[in-house]
């Protein structure tokens, strides 16, 4: 068993707070804390990317020579972007084809980072706000009837449509729209003590945070959902969703592709996102524990077990530690810190502790 610290990511919508707060840490930070990262990623080297790379069968199983998932733990002040990941078949089909046309992996306009997918899961630490998957078609047109602007008509109709309208929108009328809308919601977040009203007030706070950015129009498509302590958010390929506020842990299969459609001043590729997106409804994306903590999804990189009391836990398998000392064996955990267990090892834990594994 090995101590791994996380390696702290500085974006722009971190908190500095909750990510020290949970370590104990004086607050607040010089920077936003984003992420803290425990795995064996290249973009954050460490103990556990040198122990693999030195002995990869011995440390994750024979036959297996990368981990294939990355945990981290996350911390939302500021809305992310608005974003889609792709299936394994197109990341690899895009990958392909962009290193073909000679597209630099580093440049603006790269959409296919690598050639893998990015299911990803979110259990909640505390109260956490989401977008997440298209709002069944009843409930946005009640929602666009109770706003009564005419200047969103664009958004009626097929998800395809409305969404590439949004997108498409000329500049010169983004503006007036988007001035339209907030004004109206403005009017009536006030008095409104329903789910439309919520909207409306992350709309308000949405065009605060990035001013005359068109990705204000996708919380009127998009369920908001609002997560207590324990309750997850599973995002398969295709499923457009943006994290809004929060901290939780997050795992996910080892990929870096992302395609934006808004809340960005990064790259968006209207047309590569319009062929990756799912044009479903999703009427309730929460996901909850079974009787013994794991979040069972589709994903074959990972599994993620919510632990509170004593277990054994076999390796590969990391045991990150939150709210209070866990102990993973031998070694005792702080509360924002982990240890990894190797492959062939099986360590005893208690505590408060997420375990990290891959899947079956």
């Amino acid at each position: 068993m090995q101590r791994i610290e996380g390696a702290v990511q500085n974006y722009a919508w971190g908190s500095h707070e909750s990510l020290a707060k949970l370590q104990g840490r004086p607050l607040p930070t010089a920077q936003p804390e984003a992420e803290l990262w425990f795995g064996a990623h290249p973009g954050a080297p460490g103990v556990l990317l040198n122990l693999i790379e030195s002995d990869p069968e011995g440390q994750l199983g024979k036959g297996h020579t990368r981990l294939p998932f990355l945990l981290k733990l996350l911390a939302a002040e500021r809305a992310l972007s608005i974003q889609v990941h792709p299936t394994k078949a197109q990341a690899e089909a895009g990958f392909a084809a962009e290193n073909a046309a000679g597209v630099d992996r580093g440049a603006f306009e790269r959409n296919y980072k690598d050639d893998n997918h990015k299911p990803e899961l979110l259990v909640a630490l505390g109260t956490f706000e989401a977008m997440a998957g298209f709002r069944p078609a009843a409930r946005t047109a009640e929602l666009l009837d109770w706003l009564a602007l005419p200047e969103l008509d664009f958004l009626r109709g097929d998800l395809h449509g409305a969404v590439e309208c949004a997108l498409k929108l000329p500049e010169r009328e983004l503006s007036g729209i988007i001035d339209a809308l907030t004004g109206r919601c403005q009017q009536l977040a006030a008095d409104a003590d329903d789910w439309k009203g919520e909207v409306a007030d992350l709309v308000l706070r949405l065009e605060e945070q990035y001013p005359n950015d068109r990705g204000v129009f996708f919380a009127l498509l998009l369920n908001r959902v609002v997560l207590e302590e324990g309750e997850a958010l599973y995002l398969d390929a295709g499923q457009l969703h943006a994290y809004v506020r929060g901290t939780g842990v997050e795992i996910m299969a080892n990929s870096d592709n992302v395609l934006r459609c808004g809340l960005t001043s990064k790259h968006i590729d209207v047309d590569e996102l319009l062929s990756v997106v799912r044009w479903e409804e999703l009427d309730d994306p929460r996901l909850r524990a079974d009787a013994d903590g794991v979040y069972h999804t589709p994903a074959k990189e990972f599994s993620l077990r919510r632990l509170e009391g004593e277990a054994g836990v076999p390796g590969p398998a990391i045991v990150l530690a939150v709210g209070g000392v866990a102990r993973c064996g031998e070694l005792h955990i702080d509360s924002g810190s982990a240890a990894w267990v190797p492959a062939g090892e099986e360590a005893r834990v208690s505590g408060r502790a997420f375990i990290a594994r891959p899947g079956e």
